[in-house]
């Protein structure tokens, strides 16, 4: 078996498996489709793997474009190499007034933590 073909098989499975959830969830959400795709089960199962794998190609063609469009909304770049998207996350630095904030916040945060836990042993018998 080649490289190309277990790479294919591997997409091929994560399709029809991606198209198996996506057909559930619509199952659930809709009691006419829970019906036609218990009736699907019982007929030809090549067919049903066939419509499957379109739906999962499908789905990760849109979860693609969500993914992109949320990154460029977020003025984040994506790039692409491979066949794999990547993000760029360059670390930027603190500026002082947000690190002092940030500081005072957890403080707080520290402070609602130990009340809480305080309350919660004066509850207790």
């Amino acid at each position: 078996m080649n490289p190309e073909t277990i790479t294919e098989t591997l997409q091929k499975g994560f399709h029809t498996t991606l198209g198996a959830a996506a057909s559930l969830a619509e199952s659930v959400q809709d009691s006419r489709k829970w019906d036609e795709n218990l009736r699907k089960l019982t007929t030809d199962f090549d067919q049903l793997q066939l419509e499957w794998q379109a739906k999962g190609a499908t789905t990760e063609q849109e979860a693609r474009s969500f993914v992109d469009a949320f990154l460029a909304q977020q003025g984040i770049s994506s790039g692409q190499s491979n066949g794999y998207k990547t993000v760029d996350t360059t670390a930027t630095e603190t500026p002082p007034s947000m690190a002092s904030d940030l500081k005072e916040l957890t403080a707080q945060v520290a402070e609602l933590r130990a009340e809480l836990e305080r309350l919660q042993t004066e509850k207790t018998p």
